[in-house]
């Protein structure tokens, strides 16, 4: 009797390689969760290190040493409360997820319409700019060609230019429930949320405004007022 509780045990409790790839299983996929990424996908595979030994208790706690690869993170499996040095395991992970992918050949220029989008199995590194929507990337433009099969994300896809260099273009003005509107011309090209110079053509001033829509601009005061 005594031995088969003993053996049962024994099976019940979760080995140190156990412990710490559980641990780095969770870890990524709160990543991958944080990031808003489909369906992720998690492999560990822990190994002690050769100089280290275990933790002599029956519970120990897993704590993340280095986590910024993926495929060579460290972590170590120490006793609660104790002093003594714990065991340090590496784990070779790799984390997957449902990613928006280009469907085709894209040309540079381009502006993606939602044909130009599926979904297609990643391996993704925690922290890597890419979208996790279509939606993200529908209407932005590559800024170079892309092959079928791209992951997309915004170092490949930016926000089309809203205004263009010589355009005429709206400034508004709005404090609280006054607005106030007046021509002017772009002296620089911008997509949305970009600063550039526009000049009043009303008055010949020259004002940093934010672009807005296509065609309209805010004076950079008022969008600094606004925030």
């Amino acid at each position: 009797m005594i031995g088969a509780a003993l053996a049962a045990a024994a099976v019940a409790a979760p080995s140190g390689e156990a412990l710490v790839s559980a641990a780095a299983r969770k870890l990524l996929l709160e990543q991958a969760e944080r990031a808003g990424w489909r369906e992720p996908q998690v492999q560990a595979e822990a190994r002690a290190a050769t100089a280290s030994r275990p933790p002599a208790c029956a519970a120990p706690e897993v704590r993340a040493l280095d986590t910024r690869m993926p495929s060579r993170m460290r972590f170590e499996l120490s006793c609660p409360g104790s002093d003594a040095p714990g065991q340090v395991f590496v784990v070779r992970a790799r984390l997957s997820a449902e990613l928006p992918v280009a469907a085709l050949p894209l040309a540079s220029g381009h502006v993606l319409a939602a044909d130009d989008v599926v979904f297609e199995r990643r391996e993704v590194t925690p922290g890597a700019e890419l979208f996790a929507e279509a939606d993200e990337a529908i209407g932005r433009v590559a800024q170079r060609s892309l092959a079928a099969g791209q992951p997309l994300g915004p170092r490949v896809l930016v926000e089309p230019l809203l205004v263009r260099r010589g355009d005429s273009v709206q400034i508004r003005a709005r404090r609280e429930s006054v607005e106030v509107v007046v021509p002017g011309q772009a002296l620089d090209a911008g997509r949305r949320g970009q600063t550039i110079r526009v000049r009043n053509t009303a008055n010949g001033s020259v004002i940093r405004a934010r672009v807005v829509e296509t065609g309209q601009v805010e004076p950079e005061s008022m969008s600094s007022s606004s925030r």
